[in-house]
């Protein structure tokens, strides 16, 4: 049996499941917004004013305000997965869209209307938005960093780290076990670790070799006489030998291993850890940074100035300039379209270029250092997406645009509301402070860090336009699907499934 829910009482569920989630997500939104307190049968107690962390664990127990949770989690979700900041304003904006929206139908004014006003308002903001843009310096991106992450010396951890890699993909984020946060850099290319037998460590957890030589195939090695002159040659040269295929002979591993006990030089079997197009991908990377020549078909044999091998991961150092194979990479990822894909092949473009970087959060307890970690991750993503450029931020930018709507806009009084929550987050007079910034011709800002007004070419109160732009998108996006949505269809036979995976609404 099937229940179905429209009209009003569908209404009045939307209503409340906005109510239900933006509430203790734009409470976080500033500077001096609050926290909340995650509890979870599964995972330990932990504390965070993130907005997409908190967005993420907003539940109901009434099945109805569930399933138009689950849409609206899509809107801080998707801003998350575009440019990985904004998520809060997302949902600022999304509250504010549906309050007015609701207004508006009941003064006579159709759901379809307000739908189509939304999409041409939000193109006519997006030009406002570009238009009061501008390319960043190095001190408005360091400045964006230290703002998104929310502490100074976090900021520049991550500004450092970025000006080095260049490359969101080559810079990974994870918790550390120490008190300080860790920053570790390798310059070289890495692959997961597959190594053909655990004996190849013998007592240690870690191969070094140096100016090994490496030989890369795609093929599976079933004899020893296939590659019986490059073993030779190796011994000749008192070389140690790497070698990366698809996979090896059983009896040729154990060859191999006792080849290793007699000799001091050893021969190491890896295994190329990818599928499909990633191995060939991954075994030309490897072929071209080692200076490799076809030694016979499918064969490629070269040397590399070091080689790390642990349980986990093989790096790879190297001397060859690599520019005209990145630049091939670059023509290769304006065809791509899947995001998991561009970011498999950014990440090989830093590994050959920059090299990566890991960060190790640290913190006094876990729940520092979960929380520490997310603002991490924003300050990371918010300065790799300056290529849009960058503007006022703390909802300043939505102001001005604001000011220039025709009175008839929807969307005017909707978009001072991000900068009326972080004031008002903050305890201050909104009204004062809003008209000291619009009778300055927004020629100064209000910082909630420093509490005092600053000139905006030396104010570290800024935000990517991108950012701006993603959170307005997909707000209007949630916003009008929900708005032209006329009816809820619940399977009342589904009551202990997982909702996430069950409902299609």
């Amino acid at each position: 049996m099937k229940k179905v829910i429209s009209g009003k009482d569908l209404d009045k569920i939307i209503i409340e499941a906005v109510n239900l989630i933006c509430n203790p997500v734009e409470s976080s939104i500033g500077p001096k917004g609050t926290n909340s307190i995650i509890a979870s049968t599964d995972l330990p107690t932990f504390i965070t004013n993130d907005g997409v962390t908190i967005a993420r664990n907003v539940e109901s127990e009434d099945l109805c305000i569930n399933a138009i949770l689950e849409i609206l989690k899509e809107s801080s979700i998707k801003t998350d997965e575009l440019v990985g900041d904004g998520t809060t304003t997302s949902l600022v904006l999304v509250k504010s869209i549906i309050e007015e929206s609701y207004k508006l139908i009941n003064n006579g004014i159709s759901k379809y209307e307000i739908n189509s006003e939304l999409i041409k308002e939000r193109n006519e903001i997006v030009k406002y938005l570009k238009n009061i843009s501008h390319k960043p310096s190095e001190k408005e991106k360091r400045s964006i960093a230290i703002t998104s992450s929310g502490k100074r010396e976090y900021g520049e951890i991550i500004y450092e780290v970025a000006s080095k890699i260049k490359n969101k993909n080559g810079i990974k984020i994870t918790t550390g076990t120490k008190e300080n946060t860790k920053v570790l850099y390798f310059k070289g290319y890495e692959i997961d670790t597959i190594i053909a037998s655990d004996y190849f460590f013998k007592d240690s957890n870690l191969i070094e070799l140096k100016n090994p030589y490496i030989l890369v195939t795609n093929n599976k090695i079933e004899d020893l006489e296939n590659i019986s002159d490059i073993i030779n040659d190796c011994f000749d040269r008192k070389k140690d030998l790497v070698i990366l295929a698809d996979d090896y002979d059983e009896v040729l591993i154990n060859n191999v291993l006792s080849i290793n006990y007699d000799n001091d030089l050893n021969i190491y079997l890896l295994k190329n850890p990818e599928y499909g197009i990633r191995k060939f991908l991954i075994s030309q990377d490897i072929a071209k940074i080692s200076g490799a020549k076809i030694f016979k078909e499918d064969y490629y044999f070269g040397a590399l100035k070091e080689i790390k091998i642990n349980k986990e991961k093989t790096t790879m150092c190297f001397d060859i300039n690599a520019k005209d194979y990145v630049n091939k990479i670059n023509l290769a990822i304006n065809d791509l379209n899947d995001e998991f894909d561009i970011e498999f092949y950014q990440r090989r473009k830093s590994m050959l270029e920059n090299g990566l970087a890991l960060i190790e959060v640290g913190g006094k307890t876990n729940t520092e250092i979960r929380e520490t970690k997310m603002h991490f991750d924003d300050a990371i993503n918010a300065i790799f997406s300056l290529d849009d450029g960058v503007s006022l931020g703390g909802g300043i930018s939505y102001l001005e645009v604001a000011e220039k709507l025709n009175e008839k806009f929807i969307l005017k009084n909707i978009l001072e509301k991000p900068f009326k929550k972080i004031i008002d987050n903050a305890m201050l007079d909104y009204t004062e402070i809003k008209n000291e910034i619009v009778k300055s011709n927004y020629k100064k800002v209000y910082n909630l860090i420093t509490d005092k007004f600053e000139n905006i070419d030396d104010t570290t109160v800024l935000d990517s336009t991108k950012v701006l732009i993603s959170s307005l998108n997909s707000a209007i996006s949630i916003a009008s699907l929900l708005l032209t949505t006329n009816s809820l269809i619940i399977n009342e036979k589904a009551k202990n499934i997982d909702l996430n995976h069950e409902f299609n609404i």
